[in-house]
């Protein structure tokens, strides 16, 4: 069930969107963790990874790994400033 779903959803996503931007993620760096490691795979991100890069080779589209250091979550989506503190 879950691989139906994520191949749906990895499908949409290439579908519907000419770029595609993820988070690069140390997969096997956060299981060395043992407190992390059952959300990690329970998540399945290794997994969607895999499928959404061959899709994106398959449908023509690009993929974008942002590094893991970048400031996303803190960076203004229109003006791009960075929130501090």
């Amino acid at each position: 069930m879950q691989n139906d779903l994520m191949h749906k959803f990895t499908t949409k996503l290439v579908n519907n969107y000419d770029q595609i931007v993820i988070e690069n993620l140390s997969v096997k760096g956060m299981l060395m963790s043992h407190v992390v490691s059952k959300g990690v795979h329970r998540s399945m991100f290794g997994r969607f990874k895999q499928m959404l890069t061959y899709k994106c080779k398959w449908y023509d589209r690009k993929l974008i790994l942002a590094d893991k250091l970048y400031p996303s979550t803190q960076r203004c989506a229109v003006c791009g400033t960075i929130k501090r503190g």
